[in-house]
C-alpha cells in the first residue's frame, strides 16, 4: 500500500504516540472501560472491529467476548500487536477511511478518539465504510472530543513554520454535527462525558476523583471544557 504525503504524516505522529509515547494512552483506560460495558451490553455475540486501538488496551479484553478484528494507520503498532494480542485479526490501514472488509461483516464497531483525526473527505468516506461493514442491526461505539476549539490546542514549528494540532485533530464535534453525519444510523445513545485521570498512587487517586465529580457535577449547569461525546448508533 502506497502512503500519500498526509498519510505518512499521520502515520509518523501516530507511530510515535502509540509507540515512544504510550505510556501517555494509560489517560484513556477509564474510558475504554465504559465502552466495553456498553458494548457487553448490547453485543451478545459476534464479530468486532475496532480501528485505532492505540496501546491494545480495549481490543486484549474484547477477545474474551467476541472474534475480534483490529485496523489501524501505523504498519509499526499493527506488529507489535500481532506479538502481544494473538487472538485478533489485524490490518493496517490508510488514512481514507477504506476498510478491507466485506459488506455486512461485523456485529460491532468502535472508534474511540479516532474521528476527530479525519479531515472532511476522509470522515465521510469513513462513516460510509462502518455503515457498510456493519450488520443490518450492528452497533457502532464511537467516542470523541466534545465542543472542541481546536485552536486552543494548535502548536506552531519554528523550524518548518508550520501550525498543527498537538493531537492531530482536524474536527470539532457538537450535537447538530453528530446528527448530520451519522443521518444514515439511528442514534441509540449520545452524552457527554468526563474520563477520570487514573493517578499514579493513592493520593493522586483521590484528588482525581474529587476533580471529575466536581467537573461532572458543574458541567450540569455551565459547560466545563474537556468532555467527551459517547456515540451510539445503530445501523438501520
Amino acid at each position: 500500500m502506497q502512503m500519500s504525503k498526509k498519510s505518512k504524516s499521520d502515520d509518523i505522529l501516530w507511530t510515535y504516540h502509540q509507540t515512544d509515547n504510550s505510556m501517555n494512552l494509560r489517560q484513556g483506560h477509564p474510558r475504554q472501560e465504559m465502552i466495553l460495558k456498553e458494548v457487553n451490553k448490547l453485543i451478545q455475540k459476534g464479530k468486532i472491529l475496532e480501528i485505532g486501538f492505540g496501546d491494545g488496551y480495549l481490543l486484549n479484553k474484547l477477545t474474551r467476548y467476541y472474534e475480534c478484528y483490529g485496523a489501524d494507520i501505523s504498519k509499526s503498532n499493527v506488529s507489535q500487536m500481532k506479538d502481544r494480542i494473538k487472538d485478533v485479526t489485524f490490518n493496517v490501514i490508510d488514512v481514507d477511511g477504506k476498510l478491507p472488509y466485506k459488506d455486512n461483516f461485523f456485529d460491532g464497531f468502535i472508534a474511540s478518539e479516532v474521528l476527530e483525526h479525519m479531515d472532511d473527505e476522509e470522515l465521510v468516506i469513513c462513516i460510509d465504510e462502518i455503515y457498510r461493514v456493519l450488520k443490518h442491526g450492528g452497533i457502532a461505539v464511537i467516542t470523541f472530543p466534545a465542543e472542541e476549539n481546536l485552536k486552543n490546542n494548535e502548536c506552531f514549528c519554528p523550524n518548518c513554520k508550520t501550525k498543527f494540532h498537538k493531537w492531530g485533530h482536524k474536527q470539532s464535534w457538537n450535537t447538530d454535527k453528530i446528527e448530520k453525519m451519522f443521518v444514515k444510523f439511528d442514534i441509540i445513545k449520545l452524552k457527554k462525558f468526563f474520563s477520570p485521570y487514573r493517578g499514579r498512587n493513592f493520593l493522586e487517586k483521590i484528588l482525581a476523583l474529587g476533580m471529575w465529580l466536581l467537573r461532572t457535577s458543574l458541567n450540569k449547569f455551565i459547560s466545563i471544557p474537556g468532555s467527551t461525546y459517547l456515540v451510539i448508533l445503530r445501523k438501520k
